[in-house]
This record gives C-alpha cells, structure tokens and sequence, in this order.
C-alpha cells in the first residue's frame, strides 16, 4: 500500500506541476466471448494472459454475457488459459500483440477433466476484425532487417500505404489525405509535436535501435486519438533475460555513387555506432525478476570531413565586367535611359558596392562555356565538418502486483550542423545545434476486473538556435550600406539580394535566432477503463501545456533587394548600377515567450451487439484557447473600428517608432476583445465517431467500414508578435524614371521618421478550429497466411484557416495608388477566416503476410485524387476570389506503389534444405537474408509561375511604379511533354505559357504540370552466425537506389527565369526518404545477446 501511495503521490504533484494534453494508450487487448461446443455462452471462466518475456500476468473472469477482455497489455508475445470446472482447459501460445492491437480470441470450451488441455497457436493478426481504423505496424524485426541506410523513424513511415511527405518534408506528413495540422507522433503515448505548428520534434525519433515497434494509423481512429494520422512508437523495455546489442554501420566514399549532377561522388566516411542493454534490476538485497527491469541505449553518428555538392548559377565574366555584347537585349543607362553604345556598361559607372559584392560573393563559372550564361554553371564539392549526432534512451518498468505497475523512459539527443550557407562557396558555413528531450511517465492500476485506470505525465523539449556565416556588422562596415533602421545588434546577417527573371542564384543565408523554437510541450492523461457486459467503455481527459520561445532576426534586417530589368532592360546590370527594383529592411528581432493550453475529454463505447459484429461509438471534446504572451506582445488589427488591439496591460511596450498619430492602439478590455488572447474560443469542437467491424463468414473474413470527425490537432497562433512592437515596413518599389534607392542606400531617406508601417493582421472574430471528416469503406480477408485488404478512404477538411489581404484594392487596370482601398492610409492587411478546404478520394490494395517461416511481405497500391484550394493561411493571387485556387493538390501523387520482403534462404540447420550439415559447414551455408524495399510513385503536380511588374495593380506601392509580383501565367496549351521528349533541360513546354495580359490575372490553373515520377529498388544482404544458443553475430549489406535509377527533384516552373525554367538541377525525387538520390552502399555488424 505504501507503493501505490507514493505513485499517488507522484501523479498528483505531476498533476499539479504542469497543466492539464493528446492523450492515447500504446497498450494493446484481447477480447472475445467464451462458449461451448453448442455454442452457448459460458460466464465465469478464468481467462489468463501470460507476457512471455517479463512473466506479467494479467487475468479476468468472462461475464454473463460470456464476453471477457484482457486490456492494458504490453506489446509483445503471450501465452492465454482458460480454465473453468467440468471443462478441458484451453491454451492458446504464441499470441503476437501489437501496439494499440485489439485482438479477437474466441474461447470455445470442451467438456472433459480440467487435468486435459486443448491447444492452439494464434501468432500474429493479418486483418482487423474489431475497429474501422486503417494502419500498420512495424516490429523490431523488420526495423532492423529492411534495407533503408537511415535508421530514422521517417524512412518506415515511406512504407505505409497513404502516407507521403508534405512537400518532401522530414517533420511533416500527409495521412491518406489530411492536412499539415492533423497528425500527431507519440513515443509510449507522449506527443513529440512541437505544439506550435503541427511539425514533430523529429531528432526525437531519429534514430531506431530503442525502438520496439511503429504503428501507423491513418484512417479512422477511435475516440481516444484526437489525430487524423497517428504514429505510435514503442520502446524497448527489459525482460527476465538480460538481453543487448552492439551495432556498427559503415559508409564510405566508394559505396556511393556520382549524382549525375556532380563531378565527383559524395565524400566522407560515415561510422553510426551503438549499443543497447536490458534485463531484470538486481541490486544487493533486491531481485528484480518478474517485477523490476531496465533497458537503455545509445547510438552515434561520427564522421570524417564530408563534401557537399554546390551547383549555383552565377553571372558570367563579359556581364561582371558590364558586357552584354552577347544578348540581343538593348542595355539602356539606368539613369538616362538611352542604349549604351556596344550593350556595355562604362566601368566608371558601374556601382562600386555591387562590384565589392560580387566579387566576394560570386565565383567565376567553372562549368559549361564561361562566356554563355547557363543554369548551374558553377559545379564544386565543398569540404565542411560532418554534422554529429548523439541519441540516448534510458526506460525502466516496475510491477507492483498483478493489479499495477508503474514505466518511465527518457530520450535526450543533440546534434550540429556546419553546413555550407545559400548553395555558394563564398558565404561560409552556418553553425546550428539541435537539443531536443523527452521524459514520459505511465501508471497502470486494475480497479477490479472491469475497472482499469492508467495515468501518463510527459514532456517534450526542443531548441534549435543558429548562427549565419557573415556577422553583419562586419559586412555593413566592408560594403558602407547606409538606410538601415536603428539598433541593430551585432548579430550574424547579410545583404540579401536575388535577381528577377535570370536565374542567377540569389546570396542569403539563414537567419540568426536564438532561443531558436525552444519549446516545451507538457502533458496529462487519464484513462479508465470499464468493461461490462457486451460494452467495453473507454474515457479520459488529456490536458497540454505548450510555452514556446523564439527570438528570430528577420532575412530583411541587414537589408533584401531584389533586381529586375526595370531599368536597364536586363536584371544583372540593374545589378551593376546598384538599382534595385523592390528593396525592403526589418527591425531588430524581440523574444517571444508564448504559452497554450488545450483540454480534451473522451468517452468509447466497443459494443459487440453480436457475436459478429462489433460496433464502435465514441466522442470527442476539445477545447483549444489562444495563445498568451508573457509579456503582452501580441496584436490584431479591428477592421470594425480601424484600431490595432494589444493585450490589456501592453501599451507600454509598442514600440516607440510607431509614427505619430497614424493609427489608433488600444487595450484589449477597451474594444471588446479577450484580455490575453485577442480571440474568442472556440467551445463547440465535439468530435463524434463511429465505425463497425463484421464478420460475416467467421473471423477470416471482415466488414468494416467508419465515419469521424477531426479537429486540427495544433491551433495556429493567428495573433502573435510583429507590429506595433517589432514594427516592419512595407515593400519599398523603386520608381522606374528616377530610382531613389541606389547601393550604399538600402531604403529611402525618411528624414529620421517613418512614414508607413505594416499593421498586424486582422482575424474572423468568431473564427472556428478548422475540423476534418473522415470515412472509410474496407473489405478484408486472411487465407493462406495472408490478410487481403481493399479500401476506400475519404477525407475532407471543412472551415478551413486561409488569409487575404482586406485591404486590396480591385483587380484590373490602372495603378495602385489610384484605386480605392478600405484603409487608404495603411498597406495591405491579411484578414484570416474560415472557409477553406479539400476533398480526397482514395483506394487502397494491400496484401500482408507476416513473418512465418522465414518469409514475410507487404505490397501495397494507393490510388488518390485530392481537391482542394489553401490550407493553415495560404492566401489566394486574387484577394476576392478563394475558388480560382481550387484544383489538384500538389504533394499528393495519383500512384503510389510500396512493397517490401523479408526472405531467410532455406539453406541450414532448421532450413529445408541442408538441415543436418555440420557445425563447421552451416556457418557457411546457413543464416542468410534478403530483404528489399520498392517505392513508386507517379509525378508530382507543379503549378507554373511568372514574376514580373504587377499586370492587376493589388500589390501595395507609394508610386506610380508596379513592384515585381509572382503569379500563375497564361495558359495557353498543354505543357507536359511525351515521355520521349522530356529532358533534364526540358521537362515541359515552356512555351505553353505566356505572361499574364495587363489588367488580368494568369489563366493557369495550380497543377497543371506533372513532375518526374519515381522508382526506387533497395536491396539488403545479411549473414547471420550463432555463436552460443543466445548469441548472434550479424553482417550485412544494404544498398538504397540499387539500380542507381535518377529519380529527378522538381524542375524550375517560373517562365521569367529565362536560363532555368524547365530545368532539372538536381536527383533525390520530392521525397528522399525513399532514398531515391544516387545509390548507396552501407555495410553493417550487429551483435545480439
């Protein structure tokens, strides 16, 4: 009792210490109905589970129902009795448990002496015959023995069916369809999102070896699971054996081969060492068998100095000198406007800030005729640091008695990164640190038989600061730039420029911060469980407390220029005379220290109405408040009334550069507004879901199908920061016949005041947490070892978050400053609300068969279409018209094809094949696997752009002068060109698009180009030798890309980048995840005790 009083103790202070977050078990269950050989249901049999490797035991007596449910259960492999007077006891061995598994074993008792015992052996489920959810699961086994040379979490999440990078991120994931803000990773229940914008704290998950197993659920889940997409992982945990490994993995120059872009192939040795142990604690006095256990690991990655390829496009020598002899293009004096005899720029008027720009940022082209502008044609491997890693995980689990017991695991990892900046050689390497821990903690008490409650508390922790190359104020003092706002601090910052319609690589490089989206992610969760009858009821709260801080520079703070042909009649002299066409400038950076809480309650009912059929009702309630700020910076605009609001209390802190008297700021309390977090709540997110599974023709065969509703899992912080307290200003357009900003100046000459300052954005008042439904029609079947699986998924997101500028005037002729706008006095304002969405429709064919005698394989289609227009704040081109953007969404391709297998050759002792050789000759012939990965999918969709002065007059300017803006073109005909026809130099026709007419916006429509498709072999080898009967000494070799296929990134869609567009720079597909860059070897030991 003084046990379970202290663990009383402790989830109640935990209770207390942080605040009340997405709750979800990673236990699995068994249930079923006991009946006799006539099929009536017997109550009060025994049922006991028996966890093979720790002995825990679990048991519950069957109902008057016959029904019986063994909850709460550690992954892993068990043994089931069950035992009643007069009849034969029953035993099952062999029970495979998954995470989150809900697993059907029917008892059918036998009369007879309880001395006999009938035996059954059920291994691992194939098919689900309980829920409506879709998804998948990854044990330790196939982690370790599939052919993917990253050993990170994301690499096997490339092998579920529906599942795809958002955009070819790490972070973010797409689930059969959902939206960046709907899904959630989790490590023994805890979230690892970073609980600001929907992405994970992805080093947490980085590397494998702690890992007992990945369950991926992409459709449907129960009401536990706030997510529409939810990875749950598993860590090891010790058993009664004492059990490790130690594991080497090995690459080197000579396993990789040349990116077809490169002049050599990737240098650098890699070596990934680690190690991992567990067992029972035992300490003088104390035997910690069947109660008490641990299990740590540590895994590394160190290597030599590595090369990183650098392929930028840069100005060639005639046009750093002024040349330009070689266009046709008339070169005109950018302050007299007449031709300049010979198209070349007089050396006595070419800038002197631009030449000592370009001659420190800039290299002469090494590749392709120096003297003929082309794309990449600059081609070095630059040699930095490799980028170290370190990753540990200590867990450790007690039981109490067979009613309770008590786990808690920390994760720590730490990385570096020194990678070159802005993809040229001559601004220098960035210096980044990754810190990122976790600490979960997970209670588990039986009531009674039918009452079982689990508690879990947890933290995440990230923080990622940065450092750029150059120290502004050292380039500040070598260039003379003048025009920057005051107070600067001497932080690390460039002049950042780029070039409008040339394709000259643009010069930048991260932006300073630190603290550097340091966040800390706190959380609580209660679940009981209570099984009576045929109803198996599930509820339970879950509480969040998300603090983040950042203090971030803007890109802009030591000035950002962009350069056209405005005034010269080409972008790179515009260059040479130091005339940008939009320059723009930012103000020092302030910290911002936010904090939210979040509250969400459950109730799940598994309803098995009949023998057959299972039913599964749940709801949800979430409620979700804004952000606050410690310090009151936050701020929204009030289009009623004109007036910016602040939090009550923050007046004092707006900054004291606003311009006097231009607008109006007041206090929360004031205008009406909530006092902290200047947006009213949200209160009425019920979340309702249904599903049920059939079983028509026995348990072999099922009928599930599934409907649900889904919040965003993370609101977006829609009031945070900016104006009035770090102020910024609007774009600055240079006036076309009398540029008055020319370097050293990075902005206008105000006379020490500002004039015109940008204002927060305005936000719906009664705005609504944007909300998902879900369905799913499946058919599956398991026969011959095998689950068949056939699925329809829908998933459409409703209300929606997009944002457009209220303060836009009409699209069409004339110029900007001459139309009317609702606040002429201020720039555009980005008005958010509801509203947006997509529709996607999907089919699913996958056949699975778990490992059994050595062999195991899972091949997979996935047919999609997905409808939509923006997402988390996207604005439209046309302010006024949100439909205009509705077509294909893009990182969702039509075709996606996975498979992998695992084959152990049949030759050896056990094998069918030489199974009585001897010991000496099966060290040889024995103990040999295969294993390989495919991946297709077809091209992705690319939506085409133009950049050029604005045809439509909306994009904001104090002259007469039209600023660059970037918008979809005409369309003239269909841009994708035969198989036949496509290139690395032309992928599509560009002439199929046109610049858009003046006064109207383009007539394409967002993805209308498909991108290169992919495929991708992986292939493993690996020999095994037992050195003792619980020894194991593994090599292998692995290989990503074996047929060293290119699998082509996305080439350049804007038709104003004359020397680029239609141009493929680089391989590595829209996902490299898949491993589809250039092919690579990675050789491997692993030793296993």
């Amino acid at each position: 009792m003084r046990s379970l009083s202290l663990v009383a103790c402790l989830v109640a202070v935990c209770a207390i210490a942080v605040s009340p977050s997405h709750a979800q078990t990673t236990f699995a269950s068994i249930t079923g109905t006991v009946t006799d050989a006539g099929g009536a249901v017997i109550p009060n049999v025994t049922i006991e589970a028996t966890h093979t490797r720790s002995n825990y035991k679990y048991t519950v007596v069957s109902n008057e129902a016959g029904s019986y449910t063994l909850a709460q259960l550690l992954e892993g492999e068990y043994t089931l009795r069950a035992a009643a007077p007069g009849f034969q006891e029953f035993f099952v061995q062999n029970i495979q448990l998954v995470a989150r598994d809900q697993r059907r074993i029917d008892v059918q008792m036998q009369v007879g002496a309880v001395e006999t015992r009938i035996e059954v052996s059920a291994g691992a489920t194939l098919i689900e015959t309980e829920t409506a959810r879709i998804g998948d699961s990854k044990g330790t086994g196939a982690l370790n023995a599939l052919p993917l040379n990253t050993r990170s979490l994301y690499s096997f999440l490339a092998l579920t069916p529906g599942v795809l990078a958002a955009g070819g991120g790490v972070a973010t994931r797409r689930f059969a369809g959902s939206r960046l803000n709907q899904s959630d990773q989790s490590i023994d229940g805890i979230t690892v999102s970073n609980g600001l914008d929907g992405t994970q704290i992805s080093p947490l998950v980085g590397y494998i070896e702690s890992f007992e197993e990945v369950r991926v659920d992409m459709a449907n889940n129960t009401a536990d699971i706030a997510s529409v997409g939810q990875v749950t992982i598993v860590s090891k945990s010790g058993s009664n054996e004492f059990h490790g490994s130690a594991i080497t993995y090995y690459t080197t120059p000579w396993f990789r081969a040349r990116n077809p872009f490169a002049a050599q192939r990737p240098g650098g040795i890699v070596h990934q060492p680690g190690f991992s142990a567990g067992g029972p604690v035992k300490l003088p006095g104390y035997d910690g068998s069947n109660r008490t256990f641990f299990f740590g690991s540590f895994e590394t990655s160190r290597g030599s100095n590595i090369l990183q390829l650098l392929n930028p496009s840069v100005p060639i020598a005639p046009w750093r000198a002024g040349d330009f002899s070689g266009l046709t293009t008339t070169i005109r004096d950018a302050f007299g406007g007449g031709p300049l005899p010979g198209n070349r720029i007089p050396a006595s008027q070419i800038n002197p800030v631009s030449q000592r720009y370009q001659d420190r940022f800039y290299p002469l082209p090494n590749f392709g005729d120096p003297n003929v502008f082309s794309a990449q044609n600059y081609r070095e491997q630059v040699t930095r640091p490799f980028d170290p890693n370190t990753y540990y995980t200590t867990r450790l689990d007690h039981r109490f008695s067979d009613k309770s017991f008590i786990f808690g695991r920390w994760t720590w990892n730490r990385g570096h990164s020194r990678a070159f900046e802005g993809n040229l050689p001559t601004i220098g390497r960035r210096w980044q640190t990754r810190d990122t821990r976790a600490l979960n903690i997970s209670y588990t008490h039986t009531i009674s038989q039918n009452l079982i409650s689990e508690s879990r508390w947890g933290y995440a922790w990230n923080n990622n600061p940065r450092n750029g190359a150059v120290l502004g104020s050292e380039m500040v003092q070598d260039l003379g730039l003048v025009g920057l706002v005051p107070g600067i601090p001497d932080i690390n910052g460039l002049l950042d420029v780029s070039f409008a319609g040339i394709g000259i690589q643009r010069v930048s490089q991260t932006p300073w911060r630190h603290p550097g989206f340091q966040n800390f992610a706190q959380q609580i969760q209660q679940h009981v469980n209570w099984y009576r009858g045929n109803h198996s009821i599930k509820s339970g709260f879950q509480f969040n407390r998300v603090n983040f801080q950042d203090q971030n520079a803007n890109n802009a703070l030591f000035g950002r220029m962009t350069f056209s042909n405005r005034f010269t009649g080409h972008p790179y002299a515009d260059f040479l005379y130091g005339t940008p066409t939009n320059t723009n400038r930012a103000f020092p950076p302030v910290l911002q220290d936010r904090t939210r809480w979040s509250y969400e309650f459950f109730v799940a009912d598994d309803w098995k109405v009949t023998p057959t059929l299972t039913v599964n009702l749940g709801l949800r309630y979430e409620w979700k408040p804004g952000y606050t700020e410690a310090n009151g910076l936050q701020a929204v605009f009030d289009i009623d009334s004109g007036r910016v609001v602040v939090p009550d209390g923050a007046l004092s802190r707006v900054s004291p550069l606003v311009p006097a008297g231009y607008v109006d700021i007041v206090e929360a309390s004031q205008a009406g507004f909530p006092s902290k977090t200047l947006m009213q709540t949200d209160r009425n997110n019920f979340a309702p879901r249904i599903g049920l599974a059939w079983r028509p023709m026995g348990p072999s065969t099922v009928l599930r199908a599934g409907w649900g509703m889904f919040y965003d899992v993370v609101p977006r912080a829609l009031s945070a920061g900016g104006s009035p307290f770090v102020l910024n200003e609007p774009q600055f357009t240079n006036p076309a016949n009398n540029p008055v900003v020319v370097l050293p100046r990075i902005f206008p000459d105000q006379g020490g005041a500002l004039t015109t300052i940008g204002l927060p954005g305005a936000v719906q008042r009664d705005i609504r947490v944007p909300f998902t439904m879900q369905y799913n029609l499946t058919l599956e079947h398991q026969r011959w070892n095998t689950g068949f699986r056939l699925s329809y998924i829908g998933t459409n997101t409703r209300q929606g978050e997009w944002g457009y500028n209220i303060n836009s005037p009409q699209p069409g002729p004339g110029a900007f400053i001459d139309k009317p706008r609702l606040f002429p006095r201020y720039p555009g304002i980005t008005y958010t609300s509801n509203g947006a969405g997509h529709q996607y429709h999907g089919m699913q064919m996958e056949v699975e068969r778990r490992f059994m005698n050595g062999f195991a394989y899972q091949w997979s289609w996935n047919w999609a279409r997905d409808i939509g227009d923006l997402e988390r704040g996207q604005s439209p081109e046309n302010p006024f018209d949100r439909q205009r953007e509705r077509g294909v969404w893009l990182d969702i391709p039509t075709h996606r094809v996975t498979g992998n297998v695992i084959y152990e050759l049949p030759f050896g002792r056990g094998k069918p094949f030489l199974n009585s050789t001897s010991k000496a000759v099966n060290h040889i012939v024995g103990g040999w696997e295969m294993s390989g990965i495919y991946s297709y999918y077809s091209g992705q969709f690319m939506t085409p752009l133009w950049t050029g002065p604005d045809p439509v007059g909306i994009a904001f300017t104090s002259s007469r002068t039209s600023p660059n803006v970037t918008l979809r073109p005409d369309h003239l005909r269909n841009a994708n060109l035969p198989a036949s026809e496509q290139s690395t130099g032309r992928w599509f026709d560009v002439g199929a698009f046109a610049p858009p007419q003046p006064g109207s916006f383009g007539t394409a429509a967002r993805g209308v180009i498909i991108g290169p498709n992919s495929h991708v072999l992986n292939y493993g080898l690996m020999k095994s030798i037992f050195l003792t009967e619980k020894t194991r000494l593994r090599a292998e070799l692995t290989a990503t890309n074996l047929l060293n296929r290119p699998n082509y990134s996305l080439p350049d869609v804007n038709i104003a980048n004359a020397g680029t567009v239609g141009v493929i720079s680089g391989v590595g597909g829209t996902s490299t995840l898949d491993g589809s860059g250039a092919r690579s070897f990675r050789a491997g030991l692993r030793f296993e005790w």
